[in-house]
């Protein structure tokens, strides 16, 4: 008796589920947006035809100008680079007087080395260029020939001048002429 009594009573519940079931997919389910108090100020209440009226894309400049993956939520703003002026010594014996109306030259900036496999490769931007381009050693770039690529430096020598460029100008000084 208490088996067919048992069964009775989960019977009974599962009807129960099933009205209550059916009752809740018969009722209909408002799913309009909830309008905060800033959407009822500015009109931006559902329309009569129930669609929602956006506001235009200027509301929101505050908004697109604060990256989503930044700590700081402010743009990135990279900070300006200023070439180091690069120190070129002559050296004694070959010393030619320049031509007046011609500006003095310039050595390429250098913004990196490459050592694979024993060959030294240096990545050098001539002075007015936006492009660089790698440079191994006796190649000329801008007049300049690469004579030696060390670690941290490259040095560049063109008409009796010889420019040493380092690498991390910050924390070495370039230095003078070349011993040869």
């Amino acid at each position: 008796m208490t088996g067919k009594l048992a069964a009775l009573v989960v019977a009974a519940i599962i009807a129960g589920l099933v009205v209550v079931n059916v009752s809740l997919y018969n009722t209909p389910v408002d799913i309009a947006p909830i309008a905060s108090a800033k959407a009822r100020e500015s009109g931006l209440l559902p329309g009569s035809a129930g669609s929602l009226q956006f506001p235009d894309a200027s509301d929101f400049t505050e908004t697109f100008e604060r990256p989503l993956f930044s700590p700081t939520r402010r743009k990135f703003v990279p900070a300006p680079v200023v070439p180091q002026p690069v120190e070129v010594a002559s050296a004694p014996a070959k010393q030619q007087p320049a031509p007046e109306n011609v500006a003095p030259a310039v050595a390429p900036l250098l913004l990196g080395i490459s050592i694979y496999g024993g060959a030294a490769k240096a990545l050098l931007r001539i002075a007015g260029s936006d492009a660089a381009l790698w440079y191994g050693k006796d190649e000329t770039v801008d007049g300049w020939k690469v004579s030696i690529i060390d670690k941290d430096q490259a040095v560049l020598e063109r008409d009796g001048n010889v420019a040493r460029i380092s690498l991390y100008p910050s924390s070495q000084q370039t230095t003078g002429s070349v011993g040869q």
